[in-house]
C-alpha cells in the first residue's frame, strides 16, 4: 500500500510543481518503479501467499 502512495505522491509533485525537465523524468521514474512494484507485490501475495497459508491450513487438500 505504502509503495503504490509514493509513487502516486510523487507523480502529482511532478505535476503541481514548475520544475526541470530532468526532475519531472526522474519522477515519472520513480513513479512507474514504485506502481510496478506494488502491481508485483499484490499479485505475489494473492497468487502465491494466500493459496500457500489456505494449503497449510488443511493439508489434505494439498494432495487431492
Amino acid at each position: 500500500m505504502m509503495v503504490s502512495l509514493i509513487g502516486v505522491s510523487s507523480s502529482l509533485i511532478s505535476r503541481s510543481a514548475n520544475l526541470s525537465g530532468s526532475i519531472e523524468w526522474i519522477f515519472l521514474i520513480i513513479s512507474l518503479i514504485t506502481n510496478i512494484t506494488a502491481v508485483i507485490s499484490l499479485s505475489l501475495h494473492v497468487f502465491v501467499y494466500l493459496p500457500m497459508k489456505k494449503a497449510e491450513k488443511n493439508p489434505k487438500e494439498m494432495f487431492k
